[in-house]
């Protein structure tokens, strides 16, 4: 009887172990997309489709565009023309365009 308990017992805790093991493999994935390069040369604005922000997770901060054939180009927050294309998209995007 005792041997029965204790093998059920080890059974139980294996289990255990291996959904916690599974659950925490799924939380721990790394960022979806880092920037190791930067372009210097302001891209067109007519032709990036969307931007993101990388995850934190990576080691350099950028920002990730994404032009309308697919390419993705990453650059640098700090950079002026990379602000004033942020600033234009977001105002593009909530609809609050300011009139020429």
């Amino acid at each position: 009887m005792a041997a029965l308990r204790f093998l059920l017992l080890s059974a139980v805790v294996v289990l255990l172990s291996a959904v916690t093991f599974t659950e925490g493999m799924r939380y721990s994935s790394g960022p979806k997309a880092c920037c190791f390069e930067f372009t210097s040369t302001p891209v067109k604005l007519n032709m990036v489709k969307s931007f993101s922000f990388t995850s934190q997770q990576c080691s350099k901060e950028a920002i990730l565009f994404v032009m309308k054939r697919g390419r993705q180009v990453c650059a640098k927050p700090s950079d002026p023309w990379v602000q004033k294309h942020i600033q234009l998209l977001q105002n593009k995007m909530s609809g609050s365009q300011q009139p020429l």
